[in-house]
């Protein structure tokens, strides 16, 4: 007798499953896993963080007639950038979308199981889990949050997040006692960090002829000024003779490129870019960043105002060397085409750029080919770090 009672004592613990929240800092989202070898392994891998919410549902085996079975998919699109996982019901969602054989999903089989909510309200005795969906802007990869607390959920909501009530019922949870972990030391997405000073050194080649090589200071001014209307941080080359500024607005977790001001003893020029391109501060090696915008001038230029599309694309993180030193570095390819209608000029451009971790813009190399009323015009440069300070 006692033997049979121990066997169904473990054998209701074997139903129980934890299921346990992580936040993906290099991705800037969230991701639930009620499979202990998956939490196991993702425990020694330092971009994801356990967020302290945990819910309790039941093993697939042992769900009961009352509860549903919570199917898994990874979804993985390269434009727009995807890279996330979505729960699905069993009966309602898993088998009518494997039966779509969309493009990028995986199945990843059933998960869990736990009771539904009804009518959007959950049955006494269990905690409901919430459910927000942010879709793929920016560079950053759609994403849903389940939040085992009101708070959480409208932080969440706070934060971008759509909220989608509530997602499951648990038999008993813990609510996340971290929200938005910001981006650590060592991230990639931004290309110039405060209280770094670099020293630029640009050569460059136009129809094979080389020109003088020319050296600037960068340093970055996180003092607000107004460009535009818009409150902006500023990027600051310091050349003999000029002074070149990209302006910068800060959002939190993104930055956007706004414009750009020149400052020389030919006077001022400004450059406005719209919409601006917004760059996330957290980014994973393969995302990619694509935009479509306008350039206007002031003072107008004779080629009046341009268009310009493309894309930006993390391709990988590698160590880079230039004059300055050795860096770990985020590897960027920008791909973008320029057009001025009114002149009837088309460029091509494509840059390779290596930012090194926590210093800033350290190597570019960059090809540009220009068609003007039917001439070609192509040209090379290439930026190094001389100097870190």
């Amino acid at each position: 007798m006692a033997g049979a009672m121990a066997l169904c004592a473990f054998n209701a613990l074997a139903q129980i499953v934890t299921v346990v929240e992580y936040y993906n800092k290099t991705l800037d989202a969230y991701f639930v896993t009620g499979r202990s070898g998956e939490q196991t392994a993702l425990d020694g891998v330092a971009d994801f963080q356990r967020t302290g919410m945990t819910f309790q549902a039941t093993a697939v085996a042992g769900a009961a007639t009352n509860q549903t079975k919570i199917c898994r998919f990874y979804i993985s699109i390269s434009n727009p950038y995807v890279s996330s996982h979505f729960y699905g019901r069993q009966g309602v969602d898993c088998e009518s979308i494997r039966a779509q054989n969309l493009a990028g999903f995986t199945y990843e089989d059933y998960d869990f199981a736990t009771q539904q909510p009804a009518s959007g309200v959950c049955t006494t005795g269990t905690t409901a889990i919430y459910r927000g969906f942010r879709a793929a802007a920016g560079g950053k990869t759609s994403n849903h949050r389940y939040s085992a607390s009101q708070a959480t959920y409208n932080a969440a909501i706070q934060k971008g997040y759509v909220g989608e009530d509530v997602a499951f019922c648990a038999t008993a949870a813990t609510a996340a006692t971290t929200t938005s972990p910001p981006a650590a030391s060592g991230d990639c997405g931004a290309y110039f960090f405060p209280n770094k000073k670099l020293t630029l050194q640009t050569t460059s080649s136009t129809l094979g002829t080389a020109s003088p090589a020319t050296t600037a200071v960068r340093t970055y001014d996180s003092t607000p000024i107004v460009f535009h209307g818009r409150t902006v941080s500023q990027v600051i080359d310091t050349s003999p003779g000029s002074t070149a500024a990209n302006m910068i607005e800060d959002g939190g977790s993104t930055y956007s490129e706004i414009g750009a001001r020149g400052v020389s003893s030919s006077g001022t020029n400004e450059t406005y870019y719209t919409p601006p391109i917004v760059y996330p501060k957290v980014i994973a090696v393969g995302q990619r960043i694509d935009f479509t915008r306008s350039i206007t001038f002031s003072p107008a230029s004779p080629n009046g105002t341009g268009t310009q599309t493309g894309s930006v694309t993390l391709v990988a993180k590698e160590s880079v060397t230039v004059p300055a030193g050795t860096f770990t570095a985020c590897k960027f390819l920008t791909d973008q085409v320029t057009q001025y209608p009114s002149v009837g000029s088309n460029s091509h451009t494509v840059a390779t750029s290596w930012i090194a971790i926590d210093v800033g813009i350290v190597r570019s190399d960059i090809t540009d080919t220009t068609t003007v009323s039917g001439f070609n015009v192509s040209s090379t440069s290439q930026l190094l770090a001389t100097k870190v300070e």
